[in-house]
């Protein structure tokens, strides 16, 4: 195990709280996302529907581009919600719920559907990377909000230590990952989809 391994496990370790906090957001605002739409069927047909119109744009281009428009969009997220985490850690939790709400109507509809198979093919072969990246990065903001509440309660913090070590980490480890779950979700996932369900990616 190299020094450099070790200082990244060592650093998620210092950030497991937030991580936690994050993964619990995220998961209780898209089971609240679930459960207001199927209460409200036609809410979320609606949202769904105003998603698409956006997804349509880029639909017909090619597969190098939409996989550039996927890695570009995650990334350029998950920096900025880090570097907004200088704000108490709020945005990065809002980020966080909001997304996870969102997740939670679009997986009421497309369950619906095309039942829940298609649902979990269609997310986990690069969910399963994509997530837990996007999960970090919001922790390591919600981390930098801690420092700036830490510092002005008068107790010992060093936000600039902590700012650096996130951006750090974000572009040696969470980046290039994003980049991987990029390319699985445009060549990978629809044929995972296509092989589970029979339906289109």
């Amino acid at each position: 195990m190299n020094e450099k391994y070790e200082q990244d496990i060592g650093y998620l370790k210092d950030i497991k709280i937030h991580i936690f906090v994050i993964t619990l957001v995220f998961f209780l605002s898209t089971a609240s996302g679930f459960m207001y739409s199927s209460m409200n069927p036609e809410y979320a047909t609606q949202s769904l529907e105003e998603l698409s119109e956006l997804f349509g744009i880029i639909k017909d281009i090619s597969p190098i581009w939409i996989m550039l428009f996927i890695f570009l969009n995650n990334a350029i997220k998950s920096l900025i919600i880090i570097m907004l985490g200088i704000g108490f850690g709020v945005l990065p939790l809002l980020f966080i719920a909001y997304n996870g709400y969102i997740i939670g109507v679009v997986a009421y509809v497309v369950a619906g559907e095309n039942g829940f198979i298609y649902l979990l093919s269609a997310i986990l072969p690069h969910g399963i990377l994509e997530l837990p990246m996007v999960f970090i990065s919001a922790a390591i903001g919600l981390k930098i909000g801690d420092e700036m509440f830490r510092s002005i309660t008068g107790q010992t913090a060093d936000i600039k230590m902590e700012f650096s070590r996130g951006v750090r980490f974000y572009f040696y480890r969470l980046m290039p990952l994003l980049f991987v779950a990029a390319v699985i979700e445009t060549f990978v996932t629809p044929f995972i989809v296509m092989a589970f369900t029979g339906i289109g990616g």
